[in-house]
C-alpha cells in the first residue's frame, strides 16, 4: 500500500516523480556536504590534538620556569613581584564559512607594558615565566578556535547525516512505493477497462448478427 496517501491519478504520478527526482537531488548535494565536512573535521581533529599537546607541553615548561623563580628568589619576593607584571590581553573573534558553518578565528593580541620592574632586583627566571606564559596565552587562542570549529563541524555532520538518512531511508522509498502503487492501480484499471470495452464489443457484434 502506498506511504504517501494519494489518489491514483496519472497527475499525481507526474508529481510524485517529480518530488523523487528532487528528493533523490537532494541527497546527492548532502551527500557531497557530508563527504566535504568529514573530511574538514578530520583535518582539524589532527590539529586540535596537535595544539592540546603545544598547551600541556607550554605549560607543563612555564610552571617549570616559575618554580626556579621561586627557588632562585623566594615564594613572598615573587609574590611581590608579580603584580607589576602589567600586560592586557585583546581577543579578536572572526567567522569564516565551511559549507554553511560558521567557523570562528580567534587572534589574541599581547600588550606588553614592560619593564614591569627594576631588573636588577629581579632573577633571569621570573623574566622567562612571564614571556613563557605569554605564549601559553597565544596557543590558548589557537586551541580554543580549534575546538570550537570541531564542536561545529561535528554538529553539522551529524544534522547533515540524519537528513542524508532520512532521504534515503524514509522519503525516497516512500516516494517510489507511492509510484509503484499509482502506477500498479492505473494498470489495473486499464486492464479492466480494456476488458470492459471488449465485452461491450463483443456484445454489440453478437445484436448485429
Amino acid at each position: 500500500m502506498a506511504r504517501y496517501k494519494v489518489i491514483p491519478t496519472k497527475t499525481n504520478l507526474m508529481r510524485l516523480k517529480r518530488d523523487i527526482s528532487f528528493a533523490r537531488e537532494g541527497y546527492e548535494l548532502l551527500e557531497q556536504k557530508r563527504q566535504i565536512l568529514v573530511v574538514e573535521l578530520m583535518g582539524l581533529i589532527d590539529k586540535a590534538a596537535d595544539a592540546q599537546e603545544t598547551v600541556e607541553k607550554a605549560l607543563a615548561e612555564a610552571y617549570d620556569v616559575l618554580q626556579k623563580s621561586i627557588l632562585s628568589m623566594g615564594r613572598q619576593r615573587v609574590a611581590q613581584v608579580a603584580p607589576a607584571v602589567n600586560i592586557d590581553t585583546d581577543l579578536t573573534l572572526s567567522m569564516r564559512r565551511i559549507m554553511g558553518v560558521n567557523i570562528p578565528k580567534v587572534d589574541v593580541e599581547i600588550k606588553d607594558k614592560a619593564p614591569y620592574y627594576s631588573l636588577g632586583d629581579t632573577s633571569f627566571w621570573v623574566d622567562e615565566a612571564v614571556t613563557q606564559f605569554k605564549g601559553v596565552l597565544h596557543n590558548l587562542g589557537a586551541l580554543a578556535e580549534l575546538r570550537i570549529s570541531l564542536m561545529r563541524l561535528a554538529q553539522e555532520v551529524q544534522k547533515t547525516m540524519r537528513r542524508v538518512n532520512a532521504l534515503d531511508k524514509i522519503a525516497i522509498p516512500d516516494y517510489q512505493e507511492s509510484i509503484k502503487y499509482i502506477e500498479d492501480t492505473l494498470e489495473e484499471n486499464e486492464r479492466e477497462t480494456f476488458a470492459t470495452l471488449k465485452i461491450i464489443k463483443e456484445r454489440l457484434k453478437q445484436r448485429k448478427g
